[in-house]
Formats: C-alpha cells, structure tokens, sequence
C-alpha cells in the first residue's frame, strides 16, 4: 500500500506517518530509491492502531518505541506499572494493550524485488541522449507536472547506453538494476511546445501484485553526452593526515541504517530495532574495517579485501576511499560501556542521487 492509502486505511494523515518513520516508531515496507514514495503492509495498520491506543493512554511515543521494539518484557512492565500509579483509571486499558503487546510486534513479510531479464542488446536513440529533470506522475492532463517530492531529481541517459547507479538504457528501455530489483521500464517521447519530455512506464511496487506501471514524466534538459565522470559526484580525498588513537583497530559490522530512517544523531543500539532501521545484519556488504598506524586502512567489501595507499587512507575523522572520490566521515558513539563506530556509507545514492550519505555501525573486534 502506498503511503496515502495506508494514512486513509488508519485514519491519519500523511505527516503523522512520515514523522512516526522519521522518529523509528513505524517504517514503510519499502521505499522506492527513484520516487522516494513509501510502502506499508496491511498487517502494519495493526501497529499503527497499537500505537495509537498506546498514546490514548498517555504514554510518549519515544516509550511507545522502546516498548515495541526494544524493551524486555520486565521492562514494559515497570514503564506500565509506572502508568497504573498514575492513572488509575486506565488500569483495565493498560491491561489489555500490555497483553496485545507483550510478545512485540514482528513484521515477518519482506520485500520482494522484481527480477526481469534485463539482458537486452542496445539500439542508439540520440533524442534520449543528455540530461532530464524527473517531474511527476502522468496523469494524462497536466501538461507540466509539478516536481516529484521535496527535491529535484536528474536522470542522465549517458552515450552508449552506458550504466551509471541503478540506470541504463537501450532505444524504448531504461534499464534499472541495484542489485536486488532488475527490470525493463518502456519509455515514448513527446514534444510539448518547444520542450521534449519522456512518459516512463515505471515499475513501482505495486506492479508485482497488479501489474500496473506508473506513467513518470521527465523533461529534457540538455543534450549534453555526459561521461559517467562528469556526473560523479567527488569529495575532497586530499586531507593531510592526523592521527587518532581511539579508531586504531579492528572493527566488524552491527547494523546499516539511513538517515530517512533514522537520524545519526539518534542512533540508539536497539536490542529489537525497528522495522526498517537495520539492514546487512545477517550477510553485510560491508564487513569490516582495520585502521593500523600511519593511516593505513584495510576493508572487506563484498568478496573482496581492499588493502593499499593507493586504494584508500584515513586521517582523523575520515575514511578516504580514493576509488570513489569518497571522504566517509567516522564518530565513536559510547553505549552502556559499547563503543560503536559510525562511518558514512556514500553509496549511488550519494554519488549520483544526491542524496545524504547512510551509515554503517561498527562494534570493535577484540
């Protein structure tokens, strides 16, 4: 369900939702990198109407968190016990969500990405060719859609069909592939006026359960034919080096999470995280990280262990990946005598979407 449907099925607004997935207290199913638009589970309006009798009761939504998510059932019941004292007469009330929550709530349905064949030879279409600034959904009567959400997005359709971030093309195709979701999107240009503008058949998230695609519109911006250097997006790699005993060692991953989650600021080691809030848990693509003495840094990434002046450094506060033209800041964070080291992840996402960096979580190997 998409986020207006899921607001309309609780009986909310879209605000109260965004912010509940801001603050951890109840994240999307999924949320599409290219429209940024969230998905729930119809199973997740039973989270939403527990959250909200919770609240009639008094509590705050930070104990509310903490009592679907992370607390210990000794813990839930001093936070009740604490309520009981003083409202008496929500006793029965209490008793009744305390029993409804007791065994936490697990959402046990998972994403499913859509795998197409994608392997599809290339035809050159030069109209293509250049740079388009993504505006709306089609509706078939706006002849200028207003932009897609809060911020300006860009698709580049390089020469050659070549691959940038989860984007290729051949002539009627783009091609998207981030790894888990691959799958063929038809496209068809129109001239509107003197401006050329692309009708892409998107395949959204609901696609897999009604077959429907999403008609996005994009206007031409230019008929640059960009390299995929140009459009990179770089960071400054050249930082003098400065030493910083307490990162020296050897650190292995805990969690991934992104800041339209969570806030790095926020971060709190959950013992059950939210819906959402952790990914890579089980299998991380980034498994671990040693910064040795003199800025030298060796990373396990996927398969490989990248070791090497020439591949990447660090100094104080940065990790600096020179394949990428990355500077990932890194910050300890001390937990319940735990330290955590939090580095920047600058996936496509950051590179060519313009979007904030995410973040592993690091715990020290001993």
């Amino acid at each position: 369900m998409r986020i207006g449907d899921f607001a309309k099925a609780c009986k909310t607004n879209i605000s109260v939702l965004r912010h509940y997935d801001k603050i951890g207290l109840l994240r999307p199913l999924y949320v599409d990198r290219f429209t940024e638009y969230r998905y729930y589970d119809p199973q997740q309006i039973e989270v939403f109407e527990r959250i909200s009798e919770l609240k009639s009761v008094g509590f705050t939504l930070a104990q509310i968190r903490a009592m679907l998510y992370s607390n210990t059932e000794e813990d839930t019941e001093v936070m009740f016990a604490a309520r009981k004292a003083k409202i008496e007469k929500n006793l029965r009330d209490l008793e009744k969500l305390k029993e409804r929550i007791s065994g936490g709530m697990i959402m046990k349905q998972e994403f499913k990405p859509l795998i197409e064949n994608i392997d599809v030879p290339f035809e050159n279409d030069e109209r293509v060719i250049g740079k388009w600034l993504v505006l709306g959904e089609d509706d078939g009567k706006a002849e200028k859609p207003g932009l897609l959400g809060d911020a300006q997005r860009h698709l580049y359709f390089l020469p050659g069909g070549e691959s940038y971030w989860c984007f290729g093309w051949t002539k009627g195709k783009m091609i998207f592939n981030n790894g888990q979701s691959k799958f063929l999107c038809d496209y068809r240009l129109e001239e509107r006026g003197d401006d050329l503008y692309m009708i892409l058949d998107y395949k959204m998230q609901e696609f897999r359960e009604t077959g429907k695609v999403t008609p996005i519109v994009l206007r031409k911006l230019d008929d640059v034919a960009y390299t995929k250097e140009q459009i990179t997006r770089k960071d400054d790699i050249g930082k003098a080096f400065v030493t910083d005993a307490k990162v020296l060692g050897k650190w292995k991953a805990f969690c991934y999470f992104d800041p339209t989650w969570i806030e790095k600021e926020d971060f709190v080691p959950y013992e059950n995280p939210p819906k959402g809030a952790w990914n890579y848990m089980e299998n991380p693509y980034f498994k671990e990280i040693e910064f040795m003495e003199g800025g030298h840094v060796r990373a396990a990434l996927g398969g490989d262990v990248i070791c090497g002046d020439d591949k990447h450094v660090w100094t104080k506060g940065y990790w600096l990946r020179k394949w990428n033209s990355c500077a990932c800041a890194y910050e300890i964070k001390e937990f319940d005598g735990v330290e955590y080291l939090l580095v920047e992840w600058k996936s496509g996402d950051y590179r060519f979407g313009g979007r904030r960096s995410s973040y592993y979580v690091m715990i020290r190997e001993e």
